[in-house]
């Protein structure tokens, strides 16, 4: 075993069980401030938030375990891949979930009373150009052979178009219109979550374009920036949702 293996071991330790608490913690969730599976539905409805929490909590932590097992043997674009695909199944199971619940709960009593105004969407240009740019830098340097055309770095670049696409879903209203006061502040938040996650990975390519033989300070140095970024995101996400009112 390699000092590279290692690292990425340890790596894989370390943010797995950073998930497998956070799953935990949603899974055993009874309403707490930032805690937990909290759109519209969940919001309006005791039962789906309860509902949407189990699911969630059993995906997160599912994620958190894949990865642990997984990073002995997966590079790390693969890993960072598992964690993408496990969260996206993950919240969109939870979304889906918390919505059956909430409509079976509006069939059986009289339907909470919704917001009278119509929601504009917040605008997040400003963010979804700066992940096209992120992107368009990472396929420039795939494309020029600058970076090795590798599945797992075709992969990992294509993140940054499944980030794109999430931030532009998350800016439209939909059920997270059924906020108490819509703001716009979880689009943001969310929006810039995104944004910080694309700028990552175009940097790591571009250090991978740069120093093709990185040396292993390089390498922890990378880590640590990519731990970083996916912290600052989920704190990012989770304060803007609690400013939103989902709590």
């Amino acid at each position: 075993m390699n000092g590279h293996e290692l690292l990425r071991i340890l790596y894989g330790l370390f943010l797995g069980i950073f998930l497998i608490i956070a799953g935990v913690l949603t899974f055993t969730s009874k309403g707490e401030p930032g805690i937990g599976f909290r759109i519209g539905y969940t919001y309006l409805s005791e039962r789906a938030r309860r509902k949407a929490n189990r699911v969630s909590g059993i995906g997160i932590v599912l994620t958190g375990v894949a990865f642990i097992v997984l990073s002995p043997f997966l590079p790390m674009p693969w890993l960072m891949a598992v964690i993408v695909l496990g969260l996206g199944v993950t919240v969109l199971l939870a979304y889906l979930v918390a919505k059956r619940e909430y409509e079976l709960e509006e069939l059986s009593e009289e339907a909470p009373e919704k917001p009278g105004r119509r929601i504009e969407p917040p605008s997040v240009r400003k963010h979804i150009t700066l992940q096209l740019m992120f992107a368009g830098v990472s396929f420039a340097l795939i494309l020029t052979g600058e970076v090795p055309r590798d599945p797992g770095i075709i992969l990992v670049a294509s993140i940054q178009l499944f980030l794109l696409a999430l931030t532009v879903l998350v800016s439209r209203p939909l059920v997270f219109q059924l906020a108490p006061k819509f703001k716009g502040e979880m689009a943001f938040g969310f929006a810039r979550a995104m944004t910080v996650v694309s700028a990552m990975i175009a940097l790591q390519l571009a250090v991978v374009a740069l120093s093709p033989k990185a040396s292993p300070l390089l390498v922890v140095l990378m880590l640590l920036v990519s731990l970083g970024a996916v912290f600052y995101a989920a704190f990012v996400s989770l304060t803007s949702a609690y400013e939103e009112g989902y709590y």
